[in-house]
């Protein structure tokens, strides 16, 4: 018999509470964030920092060698690189939130963006753009690591809530044996648990759905890879196509 425990998805407010199978200690150990390269250089990507912590991001999967940074707000945040940038060998920056700072005619926010260029061995440059988050607990991850591209060990079994289609816009995520959500399912999934309470439009995890929204129409990224860019649980998403889905059902139902 298989043991099922309830996940709240929280950040101010709880979320969606979702029913799955419990994950053990063992497997609950943070891994690196794997993201696509063209998917990083083509959307904004958020990085977490905590506190007392370093978080990196790696280009080491890549031929890519850092050559520039910007912090938009360096008030709150400082970085180091694995090498000096004048030696083309740099390939990992190292984030570290500090206590704010006052800079005379600057302007501050909490959550800022950091400018990478990077250039491969052939010249090209590339610009990627991240927004940085800082939280006050350890993040699900221990850093970000940049791919040329991302091959999974083991395919979706059939009939798994992972199985989605690449092509943007149209997406599909398998909600249960006989249904699929598409992005505009989960979007009014969305707006149905802004409107019942569930949740409310200041939420942060309504801004990263709303991050992968326009990720999934924008981009040939699977639904999957889409949450694990923003940061978002794929059961969330799931939860969000099943309201769509139960709703529609509902109204169909009414109308007979």
């Amino acid at each position: 018999m298989k043991l099922f425990a309830t996940l709240v998805i929280t950040s101010t407010t709880i979320l969606f509470w979702v029913t799955i199978p419990v994950v053990y200690a063992q497997a609950q150990t943070p891994a690196y964030r794997l993201i696509e390269r063209d998917m990083a250089a083509n959307n904004r990507i958020q990085v977490q920092i905590t506190p007392g912590r370093a978080t990196p991001i790696s280009f080491t999967q890549t031929d890519e060698a850092i050559a520039y940074i910007l912090v938009a707000d360096p008030s709150r945040l400082v970085y180091t690189t694995d090498t000096d940038l004048k030696s083309g060998r740099a390939t990992t920056i190292f984030l570290r939130p500090i206590q704010p700072l006052k800079f005379p005619g600057a302007t501050t926010t909490a959550i800022t963006n950091l400018l990478v260029q990077t250039v491969d061995k052939t010249g090209q440059k590339r610009l990627y753009n991240f927004d940085i988050v800082p939280v006050r607990r350890n993040t699900g991850y221990l850093g970000i690591q940049i791919a040329n591209a991302i091959v999974s060990g083991t395919a979706p079994r059939r009939g798994t809530a992972s199985e989605s289609s690449a092509i943007a816009g149209q997406q599909t995520l398998l909600i249960d044996k006989n249904r699929r959500a598409r992005v505009d399912d989960i979007e009014t999934g969305l707006r149905i648990a802004i409107n019942r309470g569930y949740t409310n439009k200041s939420d942060p995890v309504v801004l990263k759905m709303q991050q992968l929204l326009d990720l999934l129409r924008n981009s040939r990224v699977t639904i999957p890879e889409a949450a694990t860019s923003v940061g978002v649980p794929v059961e969330v998403i799931s939860e969000l196509g099943r309201i769509a889905l139960n709703d529609r059902l509902l109204r169909l139902g009414q109308q007979r």
